[in-house]
């Protein structure tokens, strides 16, 4: 009887951060009067990153993206005779969850993203254009919990992304068309809760 008190009376032991780890398939469309989203096909790929949760809900997370394009068929010339777009993604946010039940929640995200785009050259053998670039990145992921322990869910996800990258030209429409760009995006994804 003594002994059921005393561990009956026991705190639960919970950890004040929660970590977990993701991987995600992703869709990103570059929308606007601008080079990507004129002259090259949307971009698929996929990414893995992770996040630091408090017990009031709020966090930090970062992604790694990769991401893959095709110029449009007759761009081409317009692009700058280049081939085989990549498009390196690293993003650091904070994050808020807000639980709607017990299996399901929403988590909106805001931070800034880093751009490492490169294309081949067609036409010049081992040589690459490479541009790197920063932007925002505002979004919402809508996760639902598999497990009842809480440890794997799946999760759908919307992000809104700029893009500015330095280019020198003395036309400030052709600078514009260049350097900068908006990003929208979708994942798909799972979540493991470490």
């Amino acid at each position: 009887m003594t002994a059921s008190l005393v561990f009956g009376q026991k705190k639960k032991n919970t950890p004040d951060v929660v970590s977990n780890i993701e991987a995600k398939i992703i869709a990103m469309k570059p929308v606007g009067n601008n080079s990507l989203a004129k002259d090259l096909e949307p971009f698929y790929g996929f990414a893995f990153g992770g996040n630091l949760m408090t017990p009031v809900n709020f966090g930090v997370g970062m992604n790694y993206n990769m991401l893959f394009s095709n110029v449009k068929y007759g761009h081409q010339n317009l692009y700058g005779n280049v081939g085989s777009p990549k498009m390196t993604v690293i993003d650091a946010f904070l994050t808020h969850r807000e639980n709607i039940s017990e299996d399901f929640m929403v988590e909106e995200m805001a931070g800034f993203s880093y751009f490492n785009y490169t294309a081949v050259f067609l036409d010049i053998k081992d040589k690459k254009l490479k541009s790197n670039g920063l932007g925002f990145k505002i979004g919402a992921k809508a996760l639902y919990v598999l497990d009842p322990l809480g440890y794997q869910s799946v999760f759908v996800e919307g992000n809104l992304r700029s893009f500015s990258a330095p280019v020198y030209n003395e036309n400030p429409d052709i600078k514009k068309y260049f350097s900068r760009s908006t990003l929208l995006s979708l994942s798909l994804g799972y979540r493991f809760n470490l």
